[in-house]
């Protein structure tokens, strides 16, 4: 079991409704951890467009985990 914090911002805030999250899993990248957190989301995000960081560094959905990260999921950029 690792130890992480996850944080999640814009409309994914809505989502998991909350902005921080601190859990112990068995995942052991980002790919199975979003799997895990699906079942806590009152909606299902389209993944495509969801960054993920972490430790503050922008990774792909494979990424290792280990104890003690902290994960970053953010929503697409919006503006103009």
């Amino acid at each position: 079991m690792i130890h992480l914090e996850i944080l999640f911002f814009g409309k994914l805030k809505e989502i998991w409704n909350t902005k921080k999250l601190t859990m112990q899993t068995t995942s052991s990248n980002i790919e199975e951890l979003y799997t895990e957190l699906l079942t806590k989301a009152s909606e299902v995000p389209h993944k495509a467009s969801i960054k993920v960081a972490i430790n503050d560094e922008f990774v792909d959905w494979n990424s290792q985990l280990k104890d003690n990260d902290s994960i970053a999921f953010l929503p697409p950029a919006s503006g103009g």
